[in-house]
């Protein structure tokens, strides 16, 4: 049986989209999360959250 190319094993397993990524939940499982991005609040400073990737329902 020959190795899977990348291609192959992302088509398998679905890969992760762009704005995806893998986090740590609480359980100390590994889980596909959202990216959270930086954003301007209501007095236009950017605010950069200290996690980079949660849960995408919001921790349901």
């Amino acid at each position: 049986m020959r190795k899977l190319s990348r291609k192959e094993t992302a088509k398998i397993n679905g890969g992760i989209g762009i704005n995806q990524c893998f986090y740590i939940d609480d359980n100390g499982v590994r889980k596909l999360g959202c990216k959270i991005e930086p954003f301007q609040d209501e007095n236009g400073t950017w605010v950069y959250p200290l996690k980079t990737c949660d849960s995408c329902t919001g921790g349901l």
